[in-house]
């Protein structure tokens, strides 16, 4: 049986190994950027269609363009669909506390930029009869929340990098993580719906599948 030490530096090694191999085509029209406060957002889908049953495979790359770092939560990922505007939101960085232990973090340095692979899986209930005025996805948006102000956490992070364990979150903890996030939302990429399969890779079945 490996070590706990063993683990974490395995782990700590596909990690970066991911974040290296990823890569956001500043040419491909689905593309998409975003920026606040000085965090800025560029985003790729590696498909252009969704399906009713989608995973949507996106890459993004994060910018810290501010004079301290910041944090994103990469182990949960969200997709949603509104109706109304038809566009299908992919969330990154959006984990909540569960109000006992700390969401995993990476790390931004300042001026510094990280890639990530990240896969959001949807659900869409399609109409049977489809006339033409049915709303159908049209639109897929990235947000990505990240963590401003880390002097409250650092010690919690340093023991994350330490440990495989979650560390411990207290109440104070939540309440300075919920002041201190913040989303970036990037311009919506227009996708092609199909109904009539599934899509389960996050890739278009022509395209090679990418190493999430």
């Amino acid at each position: 049986m490996k070590s706990p030490r063993a683990i974490v530096a395995l782990a700590a090694l596909l990690i970066a190994a991911t974040t290296f191999a990823a890569k956001v085509d500043m040419r491909d029209p689905r593309r998409a950027v975003g920026r606040e406060d000085d965090v800025r957002v560029d985003a790729e889908l590696t498909q252009d269609s969704v399906s009713t049953h989608s995973k949507i495979g996106v890459v993004y790359q994060i910018q810290n363009l501010t004079q301290a770092p910041i944090a994103l939560a990469d182990k949960i990922s969200d997709a949603t669909y509104d109706s109304d505007t038809q566009i299908i939101t992919v969330s990154f960085g959006a984990e909540v506390p569960d109000g006992a232990t700390m969401p995993h973090l990476v790390v931004i340095a300042p001026g510094e930029t990280k890639t990530f692979r990240g896969v959001g899986s949807l659900n869409i209930a399609a109409p049977t009869v489809r006339a033409p005025w049915t709303p159908l996805p049209r639109f897929v948006q990235v947000k990505v929340t990240v963590l401003h102000d880390l002097k409250p956490f650092a010690a919690l992070i340093e023991q994350q990098n330490k440990s495989t364990a979650a560390p411990p979150l207290n109440n104070e903890g939540f309440d300075r993580w919920v002041n201190s996030v913040e989303s970036v939302v990037l311009n919506p990429i227009p996708v092609r719906f199909d109904g009539s399969k599934r899509n389960e890779s996050g890739v278009d079945a022509e395209q090679a599948s990418p190493s999430f």
